[in-house]
């Protein structure tokens, strides 16, 4: 690696450590209840912090999108901490005197796996293919756009309608560490992955450092497990990669199986064996091997789970997210756990409420910013940590605590989002009404599920059997209604939404599916009464289908409703004097993080959010990345529960954990080195180095751009199809374009008519062969640069490419690329 790449790896390390540093006073007041005080959170806090005064300032008008903007945020974070200091009994120097051991750990962690993430990005580190080319659009745009919010470079003329917010911080720390963005992308990767790692450590270690004596032992050795497993170990289909890649099982055990792509007879190719996909290690995203009811296939739920995210080296915003997923996770046990003095509006240690709940506010709009389909999940967590706690304080769960609940956390969705209104007020999606659709596909098969969670669920699952057979199933009514009432209620929902879906104007999936299975309908007329019919006519296939595959929804809703008979038994039980003590059981709050995991996964069985793909893929995808998180960090601290409650049986769990977690270590180590092969150059943290190898011409027009294009540019370049090497120019350079991938543009914006005129637009202006009308066309969408390259050529012919050569003058030119300028004279 260069060394230049290497020291704007440590200008990127240290800038973290600067935003930790400066945050770190405020977090440990902030988080002070817990046992380390929020320290393995401060670089995620203080980025939080950082990017969110200079992104809200900047979209106010105070302050441009600059490095001063940055130093401004910067200085405000630090004050804030100071201001806290003063007035905080914590003594700084006598905290870190008596916690170095813990800071040290934390920071080795970080360190660690960051450094290693570096040398992986360097081992190949091309933003090409799967998002990537959209990603490093955002971030080039955000690097050019003088403001907030930044403008579209896939849509000129328009500001991007995406949450953002993770482009952001990843352009504030480049700027910070003076690295470009080809580098940049890269570091973000390398420091996500040290963020969650980091987070996950902590997160584990705070359920179990302040059990009492000998906690803290297990609570270090389980959270650098937890930093490991977490962001790095894949799910268990590398082991059934290396089984089939070697010959192990049967062909009828594999089609039994029934993973797309390896449910074939077995080989003895080794792990080199791709298959019918390119990549071998893509599979463990896509276990779920969609079907209607009719047995035909479906669109693929993805899967997919951090260390695939950073194997890939995606900077989508679900990875963006992932460390501020884990600071959320502590902010709802900062909630959770004993104040001296408890009362409804002061359960966490007494600090002032109306402070606690804007940062709450800001962690949770902070999300929604960065991956808008995490904040309702996280509120949850929060809201029902508050709800527990108030449970907790004298056992029994009363309608007055449910409002509060409640009260609380609607005050927490209101301020999430006047916190980050300029956000809101930008920004389209491409949900809808009814938003909630039925799920009407086969339910997902138990042992793809299990090849999905098998490691926490081995953990989870016992636990919470240990918990109601030791309390000899004493709240079984308890647990009885709500499995029956969360199943019926669901059941209900799916029919309901069907029955909506059916009778309006688009009942294109209702005829379908009634055609796929033969069942005659009613002529179609719309309405509910036709809809209705068509429902009725359809339940017994959709209910026959949940009947004969039952065993995801049986397992989540047993996790459910066994997590809830355990708890109001467990706070029935407990003595009062322990309410006031700091030493409460976190164990209600690890069964809080399996009962949400649990519904995360049990939703998807019966509805889905409505989109652009119209099916569940996404909503699988987005749940159960989150399930990843959550149960990953209960499974670990639940293994600690269980060596207090059940040592032997705990003892078994570790063991097997230990062998699983050994074995699914296989995928980052065969998946890096399947992905260092596709990149045949030197080691390098420059994503742009493969065009400078392969297309060298190409790289230097886009090096040009990226100098000579100020702001207020636009490139004309060819268009065309998505995750192809269309909007190449526009994603490598920032500098916006007329239209880049329209397919993303329809997902980030639902319905507009902006993709089809552009493209028209387009097409005319490369294909004419005269001059006439193009100079209208060029004013009409502020066209700066036309770029002429080989897929320019390729795509509209040579035919209309003259006439710019004939009235335009080329401000760059070699043997591949010319780019003419235009100005409207």
């Amino acid at each position: 690696m260069p060394t230049a790449d290497i020291l704007a790896a440590a200008r990127w390390w240290l800038a973290l450590m600067v935003i930790g540093a400066a945050a770190t006073p405020l977090a440990l007041v902030i988080f002070g209840r817990l046992p380390d005080r929020g320290y393995a959170f401060t670089k995620m806090f203080g980025l939080l912090l950082v990017s969110y005064l200079f992104w809200i300032t900047g979209s106010l008008g105070f302050i441009g999108n600059n490095p001063g903007g940055i130093a401004l945020a910067l200085a405000v974070v630090i004050g804030a901490s100071w201001f806290a200091q003063r007035r905080s009994a914590i003594s700084l120097r006598e905290w870190f005197g008596a916690q170095w051991r813990y800071v040290l750990v934390v920071e080795v962690i970080f360190l660690a796996l960051f450094a290693l993430w570096v040398m992986v990005r360097a081992s190949n580190p091309a933003i090409i293919a799967t998002e990537k080319p959209m990603e490093f659009a955002f971030l080039n745009s955000l690097g050019r756009t003088p403001t907030f919010p930044p403008a579209d470079p896939w849509l000129s003329g328009f500001a991007v309608s995406y949450y953002y917010f993770g482009y952001v911080m990843s352009s504030l720390l480049a700027r910070l560490a003076f690295v470009a963005e080809p580098i940049a992308f890269n570091l973000s990767v390398a420091w996500l992955v040290a963020g969650t790692g980091v987070g996950a450590f902590g997160v584990v270690y705070n359920l179990i450092a302040g059990q009492g004596a000998g906690a803290k032992r297990v609570a270090y050795v389980l959270g650098v497990v937890a930093a490991v497993a977490l962001p790095l170990a894949g799910n268990l289909t590398v082991l059934l990669e290396t089984a089939h890649a070697n010959g192990i099982g049967s062909a009828e055990m594999w089609q039994w199986l029934d993973i797309q792509n390896l449910n074939t007879a077995p080989t003895d190719s080794g792990m080199g064996d791709t298959g019918p996909r390119f990549w071998w290690w893509w599979r463990s995203s896509r276990v779920i091997n969609e079907q209607t009811i009719a047995g035909n296939s479906a669109l693929e739920p993805i899967a997919e789970f951090p260390g695939f995210s950073f194997v890939l080296g995606d900077l989508h915003p679900h990875v963006l997210a992932l460390p501020f997923a884990f600071l959320s996770i502590a902010m709802a046990l900062a909630w959770y756990l004993p104040s001296e003095r408890p009362t409804p509006l002061k359960p966490t240690g007494g600090r002032p409420v109306a402070a606690q709940l804007v940062f709450t506010a800001l962690i949770l709009g902070g999300l929604s910013f960065l991956n808008t389909w995490d904040v309702l999940i996280h509120l949850f967590v929060v809201t029902g940590a508050f709800a527990l706690a108030r449970w907790r304080d004298n056992g029994r769960w009363t309608a007055r605590k449910l409002a509060q609940s409640i009260g609380f956390g609607a005050v927490l969705a209101v301020g999430a989002f006047i916190l980050y209104l300029p956000f809101y007020l930008g920004f389209s999606s491409q949900a809808g009404a009814p938003f909630i659709l039925p799920m009407i596909n086969r339910p997902t098969r138990l042992p793809q599920f299990l090849v999905i969670f098998g490691m926490p669920l081995l953990i989870i699952t016992v636990l919470v059997l240990t918990l109601v057979i030791k309390q000899k199933f004493r709240a079984w009514k308890t647990g009885l209604a709500i499995f029956c009432g969360l199943l019926g209620g669901l059941l209900l929902l799916t029919l309901l939404m069907g029955w909506i879906v059916a009778s309006s104007s688009t009942a294109d999936a209702v005829t379908s599916l009634a055609a796929e299975l033969n069942i005659p309908l009613n002529p179609r007329q719309g309405g509910l009464l036709w809809g209705l019919s068509a429902i009725a006519a359809l339940t017994p296939s959709l209910l026959g289908a949940r009947v004969l595959t039952p065993g995801v929804t049986l397992l989540t809703a047993g996790l459910i409703a066994g997590g809830i008979m355990a708890l109001s038994v467990l706070f029935r039980e407990q003595n009062p004097a322990e309410r006031q003590t700091q030493t409460v059981s976190l164990l209600p709050f690890v069964l809080l993080l399996i009962i949400t995991g649990a519904l995360l996964t049990l939703d998807p069985e019966f509805v889905y959010i409505k989109d652009n793909f119209g099916q569940r893929m996404n909503t699988v995808f987005k749940f159960y990345y989150q399930t990843w998180v959550l149960w990953g960090a209960a499974a670990l601290a639940g293994l600690y529960y269980l060596m207090v409650r059940a040592r032997v049986v705990a003892i078994v769990l570790a063991i097997l954990y230990g062998v699983l977690l050994v074995g699914v270590m296989l995928f980052p180590w065969y998946g890096v080195a399947a992905r260092s092969a596709e990149f045949p150059f030197a080691d390098t943290l420059d994503g742009l180095a493969h065009v400078a190898q392969n297309n060298p011409n190409e790289y230097e027009a886009i090096v040009w751009l990226r100098n000579q294009a100020d702001d207020r540019s636009v490139v004309l370049e060819a268009t065309g199809g998505q995750y192809s090497d269309f909007a190449r120019v526009s994603a490598n350079s920032g500098v916006p374009t007329v239209l880049g991938w329209a397919g993303h543009e329809y997902q980030w914006r639902g319905n507009t008519t902006e993709p089809v005129a552009r493209e028209q637009v387009i097409n005319a202006i490369y294909t004419q062969p005269d001059w006439a009308g193009v100079p209208e066309l060029l004013d009409q969408y502020g066209i700066t640069y036309i770029y002429v390259g080989d897929l320019e050529r390729s795509t509209y012919g040579e035919d209309g490419l003259q006439k710019f050569s004939d009235n335009l003058k080329p401000v760059f030119e070699n043997d591949d690329v010319t780019i003419y300028v235009w100005r409207g004279e």
